[in-house]
């Protein structure tokens, strides 16, 4: 029996319409976002899908096959079947290629937001560690001014730059590490002070008082040192790069600060 071809035309456009609504039905599947209680992947879609197609496909060619014979109802059903798959296949492949380009878009913005966040944070830490060394400061010179005695305190590893520390006394104190660049010690008391490691670039510390004081491995680098104290005092591994002095200026026994770069004034 002769199947004419108006049936023949809405088969095809029957066929064809199906695998465009299969696809169309798998799509939101596979662009849309994939849950974690899903039991399948994204890439199980796109295989299943790619699957499905490939059969179709598959039976369109035996439908076709072989080429070349007289147009009937099977054949021609059967390059509708290929037409239609060989389309959806692109259309597939498409549509994996771009949700993988928009999936890596993604993950490079969330990357680099994450990374602006944490630097963002690590500004907020620095700018809070200055701040919190600011109000520690202003507290250390209101003490120091208000209260001059300050023996066996411990301030090691403090940030003291700059601050005016003149007629304290620090018998025995702990300041090791501490920074105390730039700081004005003149006149001070630091017999037996504990400065291990500690930086006085620039300082003033004339006429402070540092017998016995402990100076292994101190930053004394252009400090001022007319008339200081250092008698009995550790100078191990001390730094006094252009530090000055005078004849007022008591050292350890047997040192000799020009072979340590010590400036004198005398000269």
């Amino acid at each position: 029996m002769r199947v004419p071809k108006t049936g023949i035309l809405r088969e095809e456009l029957g066929v064809e319409s199906e695998a465009l609504q299969c696809l169309r039905g798998i799509r939101p599947q596979i662009l849309g976002p994939v849950s974690g209680g899903e039991l399948v992947s994204r890439q199980q879609v796109y295989w299943l899908v790619g699957t499905v197609l490939a059969i179709i496909a598959l039976g369109g060619l035996v439908l076709l096959w072989p080429p070349g014979t007289p147009a009937d109802s099977s054949n021609q059903l059967g390059a509708a079947l290929l037409g239609a798959t060989i389309v959806a296949l692109a259309l597939l492949v498409f549509e994996y290629l771009l949700s993988t380009q928009m999936r890596e878009i993604d993950n490079n913005n969330s990357l680099a937001a994450r990374k602006r966040d944490l630097q963002r944070e690590e500004a907020e830490e620095v700018l809070e560690r200055q701040r919190r060394e600011r109000i520690d400061k202003w507290v250390l010179q209101f003490m120091a001014s208000f209260q001059q005695d300050l023996r066996r305190i411990d301030l090691s590893g403090r940030d003291m730059s700059g601050l005016y520390l003149g007629a304290c006394n620090f018998l025995r104190a702990n300041l090791k590490g501490t920074n105390l660049s730039g700081a004005n010690l003149s006149g001070a008391y630091l017999a037996w002070a504990y400065l291990s490691e500690a930086t006085l670039k620039g300082a003033d510390l004339g006429d402070a008082d540092l017998a016995g004081a402990g100076l292994e491995g101190a930053d004394l680098s252009g400090a001022n040192l007319c008339g200081t104290n250092l008698t009995r005092a550790d100078l191990s591994g001390v730094k006094l790069a252009g530090a000055r002095y005078d004849r007022r200026t008591v050292w350890p026994e047997g040192f000799q600060p020009h072979d340590n770069g010590a400036v004198s004034l005398q000269e």
